[in-house]
């Protein structure tokens, strides 16, 4: 019982508040009592003879007295109440101004006030509060650091090799050459900026935009056919088994997953490599696994995959901004999916996808 009261600050009000009227009231009843016995004798004698003017002057007296006593009562246990509850509001004032540093962007400080009742609880969840908008802060920064490198890259280039190009004396094999990689950084920086478009579009998206039934197989076959020129210029070979499957589900976010897992494949593949595709049909969930017999990924990469800008093998990083993986576990956490890698460094990686069969949108 004495762990629960700790435990709350109404309990600890009602405490306070019970004190101190019992004070009050023990006080105003203690100052009656000593008037008590003369004030009842006056009554007695008023039932039984006329008032005279000394008589209903000491009743006066007497009851402007009682009165008296219990104002001053009432006034001493306004008192004691007023600062009873400043001091149980004082760590609320504390985490407010605590709050208003937050407000101002601070978030290198915390509540230091420990306690088991409500307020603790609240202050301690308030540091929690504070940690996560830190952290978030970081990743804030971190992506505007990001995206000025990303775009800063492929303008420099571009600004480089057009200075070069104004060059009258240049050799018309080198301006071809020049010509087409500023080709190639434009595009880059068109991918980026669709990317950055369609992964700020998820994040505010919930559920699939509409919801209908097709052929996953055949969206999956329509895939590889459309990257037929990227697999085909590194000659590599493709073991295709896709299990018939009607899907319910955003048709349009799905065939995203596929393309990028895909690309993805392709580009960490060796020339006369291998990628798998595989397509389960289960009772409620199908599974698909995309693998790859290429440069695979290492323990530490594992972990920071999905990562905004994260590209963990640096050769490539010219041919990719490290959004790619992103979306795709952005849109399967929309389609109330999973997705797990398993990869080993010289070997290949798999990405394992499972999704609901029909997603009804809630």
């Amino acid at each position: 019982m004495i762990n629960k009261f700790k435990k709350s600050i109404r309990a600890k009000f009602t405490l306070t508040f019970i004190g101190i009227l019992s004070f009050s009231c023990i006080a105003s009843f203690g100052l009656m009592y000593l008037f008590q016995s003369d004030f009842m004798k006056s009554i007695i004698s008023d039932i039984s003879s006329n008032y005279t003017n000394e008589q209903v002057n000491q009743i006066h007296q007497r009851s402007i007295l009682i009165m008296s006593t219990l104002i001053i009562c009432v006034f001493i246990g306004s008192i004691l109440m007023f600062f009873a509850t400043k001091t149980i509001s004082k760590p609320i004032k504390y985490i407010s101004n605590i709050t208003k540093e937050v407000s101002k962007g601070n978030f290198d400080i915390s509540i230091d006030y420990e306690s088991t009742d409500e307020i603790g609880t609240l202050a301690k969840n308030f540091n929690l509060m504070i940690v996560e908008l830190k952290n978030i802060e970081y990743l804030r920064k971190d992506f505007i650091s990001n995206v000025s490198h990303e775009f800063k890259t492929p303008i420099s280039s571009i600004q480089g090799f057009v200075e070069m190009i104004k060059n009258k004396d240049l050799p018309e094999e080198k301006r071809d050459a020049y010509i087409d990689i500023i080709i190639e950084e434009t595009e880059r920086l068109s991918n980026l900026s669709s990317n950055m478009l369609r992964i700020s579009r998820l994040d505010n998206q919930s559920i699939p935009n509409k919801i209908t039934e097709f052929s996953l197989d055949e969206k999956i076959r329509k895939v590889i056919l459309l990257l037929e020129d990227r697999w085909d210029k590194k000659n590599l070979e493709l073991d295709i088994n896709l299990e018939s499957v009607m899907f319910k589900g955003d048709e349009d976010l799905i065939e995203q997953v596929w393309i990028n897992l895909i690309e993805n494949a392709i580009k960490f593949s060796e020339d006369g490599g291998k990628i798998s595709v595989e397509l389960k049909n289960l009772e409620e969930d199908v599974v698909v696994k995309v693998s790859d017999t290429g440069i695979g990924i290492s323990e530490e990469s594992k972990e920071r995959v999905f990562e905004r800008f994260y590209q963990g093998e640096t050769s490539h990083s010219k041919v990719g901004n490290g959004l790619g993986l992103a979306i795709v576990k952005r849109i399967i956490e929309i389609c109330r999916g999973e997705i797990e890698i398993e990869s080993c460094v010289g070997k290949g990686t798999i990405f394992i996808i499972r999704l609901p069969k029909y997603f009804d949108g809630e």
